[in-house]
């Protein structure tokens, strides 16, 4: 029988073949590899924008002044009295009480129908006074230099040495001597032991004066 015989350049042809074969394998190998990744990445992804963090974020704490009452309950009917402001201004921040003007201390809030007064800031209740034109007064302190009084109160809804928060209800404002005929509360700031203005002190930050807590 006859043997057959490989002509010589048929082996190297056929290791060229193989080796191009293996090589073109681990290319396609490496691709698929690649995007699975890039797929699982994607999904990832995906998840991520879907799902809610476990741990929820931190409400924010608020250190602003807020206004003693809900905005359209009550008006301002008499502003603080400044001895700078224009004559105008000061007719307008006069108190007339039996035949008398009187410069007005804070601001003087009025209403038709009773109105809700709130705490302006957290603090503690320090006195419920006894005013003889206004009635009942609450005082609470912020720090020991900055106190908010708020008279003319009924139905109050704290006590003395009781903690209040921001926005918490104190109490409601109803007739007094000042204005029998209006629902009347009269709002004061003391900073340092001094009166100051409410208007400017409404919307400011606890931050933006020299608190001794």
């Amino acid at each position: 029988m006859k043997k057959l015989k490989l002509r010589g350049y048929v082996l190297p042809t056929l290791y060229c073949l193989i080796t191009i074969i293996i090589f073109v394998g681990v290319i396609f190998l490496g691709e698929s590899i690649n995007l699975k990744s890039k797929d699982y990445n994607y999904g990832t992804g995906i998840l991520e924008g879907d799902v809610e963090p476990v741990v929820g974020e931190e409400e924010t704490v608020t250190n602003t002044i807020i206004d003693p009452i809900q905005e359209g309950t009550a008006k301002i009917a008499v502003h603080y009295y400044q001895k700078d402001d224009d004559e105008k201004r000061q007719q307008e921040s006069l108190i007339y009480y039996e035949n008398t003007y009187l410069p007005n201390t804070g601001l003087l809030y009025t209403a038709d129908e009773t109105f809700e007064v709130e705490a302006v800031f957290d603090g503690k209740v320090v006195e419920i006074l006894d005013d003889e034109f206004f009635r009942k007064c609450v005082v609470i302190e912020h720090a020991d230099n900055l106190r908010t009084y708020y008279y003319g109160l009924e139905d109050i809804s704290v006590s003395k040495d009781d903690m209040v928060s921001t926005g918490e209800v104190i109490g409601v404002a109803k007739n007094n001597e000042i204005l029998n005929s209006k629902k009347t509360f009269l709002f004061e700031v003391y900073y340092n032991n001094e009166l100051i203005n409410p208007e400017e002190f409404i919307g400011t930050k606890i931050t933006d004066y020299q608190v001794n807590p």
